[in-house]
């Protein structure tokens, strides 16, 4: 079982994949076109890195296939205005973390986004107990970011429109895709390694 993260303007709230949004109005979606997904993919897979090495877990690849459905979940998410895991079939089997992030400014730049996003995930690290490895809600982006036995990324990145509370936002979507899936229950101990 995966969870997901939702950001409220500074506010983060975490929950399980069942989370609904507060409110759910006027939602549309611009696409991609506005984000580099070059370089957006480039810096999601060099955080993801840096923070896995810290954890003694091998470097990931990027993936072609894997970027093509964290893609199609990002657009659909930004379409949608929704925010929730796609199924297991839809990825490919693969697991997934997820990402919002809502603000009044018409964009925000590549890497800060993919940064802000896996910045977001690992920083559940603090919370992690390592003598008492398992899955919790509390940490499963962090435990799905170093998963050791994951060695392919697939990243997706899309802009939408949101209204919360009586306040359009930009929201800006990104999924990660991780075959194989981390946060398999029994094996935390030997792909959670403490840094």
């Amino acid at each position: 079982m995966l969870i997901n993260q939702q950001r409220y303007i500074g506010l983060t709230l975490t929950g399980l994949a069942t989370i609904v949004p507060l409110v759910t109005l006027n939602c549309d979606v611009t696409s991609a076109q506005t984000i580099n997904l070059t370089t957006f993919r480039s810096t999601a897979l060099s955080k993801h890195n840096a923070y896995r090495s810290i954890h003694h877990s091998p470097a990931m690849t990027l993936n072609n296939s894997v970027n093509i459905t964290a893609q199609a979940w990002a657009d659909r998410l930004a379409a949608t205005g929704t925010f929730a895991h796609s199924s297991s079939a839809q990825r490919n089997g693969a697991g997934e973390n997820l990402y919002v992030y809502y603000t009044t400014a018409t964009s925000i730049t590549s890497d800060n986004l993919a940064k802000g996003a896996i910045d977001s995930w690992y920083n559940e690290v603090k919370l992690y107990n390592y003598a008492a490895s398992g899955f919790s809600s509390a940490t499963g982006h962090f435990t799905q970011v170093v998963w050791k036995g994951s060695t392919q990324l697939g990243c997706g990145a899309s802009k939408g429109t949101k209204t919360l509370n009586g306040t359009k936002f930009n929201a800006f979507y990104v999924v990660c895709h991780y075959n194989p899936a981390g946060n398999v229950f029994g094996k935390f101990p030997t792909n959670v390694l403490k840094p």
